[in-house]
């Protein structure tokens, strides 16, 4: 055969592959400020009924501020299916 035909081929099946392994994580949204305040208040209420709202809001925005000095902010789910 051809050995261009071999390498048309080739790069094909290689397209395919990394297509295939390319990571995920670029489609993946990062929770905003709102979110995180919203869903932090959402866990708090299911969890401790007796706290006021005012504490709870006080809470999660304590909470905020040291997840932005230590950098770890949790990831929103992945919006699609990831490929496997």
């Amino acid at each position: 055969m051809n050995p261009t035909i071999h390498s048309i081929a080739f790069l094909g099946l290689l397209l395919i592959v990394a297509y295939s392994l390319a990571d995920d994580s670029l489609n993946r949204s990062i929770m905003t400020k709102r979110q995180m305040i919203s869903e932090c208040l959402q866990k708090q209420k299911a969890s401790d009924v007796s706290m006021s709202k005012l504490d709870i809001i006080r809470m999660c925005k304590d909470q905020l501020k040291q997840q932005k000095t230590t950098g770890a902010f949790p990831e929103a789910p992945p919006t699609d299916i990831p490929r496997n």
